[in-house]
């Protein structure tokens, strides 16, 4: 994991937010978001573990979501002050809740964006886990980056036209689909706890952003709002996953009341920002 890179104001007293990216993304995706926060903000946009290029021995190794977790904290730490906004978006948005609740003095708000909270049952743990296995093998053995295009077409993804497809899967292509193997093993969401009951008692502010479109991630919010009152969601208009990528502006926004916000002062649900 490389050193975040830093965007916007770097002067003492502005609000930091760090921003996770997803699943074979990088720092780099949310560039237009930190630009859209301008200089008010020191934003931090790192490349997680496997996603810079190098496979670190520890995941080379074998590794499991609390470990993941683990590693990344201790690279973001070093440079981070007290208290910081954290954000971020599907896996990323994943890591982000469990670091949120196990360092919660740390956190000012927790920004979740198309993240998924937990399963809750067995059923679907297993279900889920044959899932990642089948894709774990795929990017072991199938032809790269062909596999992509299977990636971008899953339901999740249906709102992307062809033009951001193609964008996608070109940003994507530089990977290493064997260490993305081994992302998918130790953070994959078979192996991530059910963070509702942690997420119900957090104190920090936490907001849940969700495309319109996106009717998986958008039931999930409203689950989660619902069992966690101190959580505000925010379902962006005309939107599907991938929020920050068609909707910068929009999802800045949401960070900047974040960063103003306490647990008395969240947005109202369903507020457009």
């Amino acid at each position: 994991m490389t050193a975040p890179q830093r965007i916007s104001g770097t002067a003492s007293g502005r609000p930091v937010v760090v921003c996770l990216h997803g699943f074979m993304g990088r720092g780099a995706d949310w560039r237009a978001v930190a630009a859209a926060l301008g200089d008010a903000f020191d934003c931090r946009l790192p490349d997680l573990p496997g996603h810079d290029g190098h496979l670190p021995p520890w995941l080379a190794e074998g590794a499991d979501f609390h470990r993941y977790c683990r590693r990344t904290w201790e690279a973001l730490v070093p440079d981070l002050p007290q208290r910081f906004v954290l954000a971020g978006y599907s896996m990323g948005g994943r890591i982000a809740a469990a670091l949120a609740l196990q360092h919660p003095g740390r956190i000012a708000a927790l920004v979740l964006e198309g993240a998924h909270p937990g399963l809750t049952d067995t059923a679907s743990r297993q279900a889920r886990r044959r899932q990642d296995a089948a894709w774990i093998r795929r990017f072991q053995q199938d032809p790269w980056p062909d596999l992509l295009q299977d990636w971008y077409r899953q339901p999740v993804f249906a709102d992307l036209d062809a033009a951001t497809r193609r964008r996608f899967i070109q940003a994507r292509a530089g990977h290493d689909p064997r260490t993305l193997a081994r992302v998918l093993e130790a953070a994959g969401l078979a192996g991530q706890p059910d963070l509702h009951p942690q997420l119900a008692a957090l104190k920090a502010p936490v907001f849940y952003i969700a495309g319109e479109k996106d009717t998986r991630f958008s039931a999930l919010g409203e689950d989660l709002a619902a069992r966690c009152p101190g959580v505000t969601l925010v379902k962006l208009k005309g939107l599907g996953h991938n929020c920050h990528a068609r909707a910068p502006e929009a999802v800045a926004g949401v960070l900047a009341r974040a960063a103003r916000a306490t647990p008395t002062q969240a947005i109202h649900p369903d507020e457009s920002p």
